[in-house]
């Protein structure tokens, strides 16, 4: 499972406009190959916005950040010191703390 969280600022535009656009974007990032989930993130008092996105694998979220979607992101000029990080998940780990969903399967026990 791989990870990208992008986070940016917004620039001349609206909270609510941007909730508009979110909403009518969510279908395709939904429709992405290989995501697992997006957590669409939100700091109001900073007006500090993003992204943080799951996939099954680095071959989907490779596709991902070489995409349309992804550069209309990169280059939306309503949104100010973007930053992309990219993180493998420690699916391991992961499974011992994930008490509310399952992202990836509870660790065998013997």
């Amino acid at each position: 499972m791989h990870a990208i969280m992008i986070t940016f600022d917004l620039v001349d535009m609206s909270p609510e406009r941007y909730a508009r656009v979110s909403a009518e974007l969510a279908p395709s990032f939904a429709a992405l190959p290989g995501l697992l989930t997006k957590l669409w993130l939100s700091d109001v008092a900073r007006t500090r916005r993003g992204g943080l996105y799951l996939f099954t694998d680095a071959t989907s979220a490779d596709s991902f950040l070489a995409s349309a979607l992804a550069r209309s992101v990169a280059q939306n000029p309503h949104f100010g010191d973007l930053n992309v990080q990219r993180f493998a998940v420690d699916e391991t780990t992961t499974a011992l703390t994930q008490p509310g969903i399952t992202m990836v399967p509870a660790p065998v026990t013997t």
